[in-house]
């Protein structure tokens, strides 16, 4: 009978093992095509918004700093022909489409890298651009980071937004005439 007690101990030891074996082989072939996948996932996208800083490396666009360097191409859009443009054309308040590949760093804000950024200079989109660097001069905000996009209704431009030196989040509503502007409903 001890006999057949070690046998059966022996015997399920190595079943356990076999067991386990199998699950490593299964799970190394489905962790295969994960990052086949995270490669494909790579692929090029676009982040279209205002751009509400500017440093010597990089710009915020929403809620992405977006690194930029001398490979960088910039062009400029005005609805009806695309020209080439430098580094030195952007501006805060501008309405970009920037153009990056690869994931973004997981931080807030995220960051990512450029590849192409378009100055969307169409007449709309001049007028918002206009309207939130009047804001922006006004206020006197070195740091803000626009929270989400921008909605616009009835001549107006809304969107959240957070003083990046403060912290403090407000809704800004501008008038895309006049520039005239109310913070918090104030």
């Amino acid at each position: 009978m001890g006999q057949l007690k070690k046998w059966t101990v022996v015997m399920a030891s190595f079943m356990l093992l076999a067991a386990c074996s199998d699950d490593q082989a299964a799970q190394t072939e489905t962790e295969e095509p994960k990052q086949e996948e995270a490669a494909v996932e790579q692929k090029e996208m676009s982040e279209e918004g205002f751009i509400t800083q500017v440093t010597e490396s990089q710009i915020l666009v929403n809620n992405i700093y977006f690194n930029i360097n001398d490979k960088v191409e910039v062009r400029s859009d005005n609805g009806t022909e695309i020209s080439d443009s430098k580094i030195s054309d952007i501006r805060t308040g501008m309405k970009v489409s920037v153009d990056y590949t690869g994931p973004l760093a997981e931080k807030f804000p995220m960051e990512g890298e450029a590849g192409t950024v378009t100055i969307l200079a169409d007449e709309e989109s001049a007028k918002r651009s206009e309207a939130l660097q009047a804001f922006i001069n006004k206020e006197q905000l070195s740091s803000l980071l626009m929270m989400g996009q921008p909605i616009v209704r009835d001549n107006e431009i809304g969107f959240l937004f957070s003083n990046m030196e403060t912290g403090d989040v407000s809704e800004v509503r501008i008038d895309l005439d006049t520039h005239e502007y109310t913070i918090g409903g104030k």
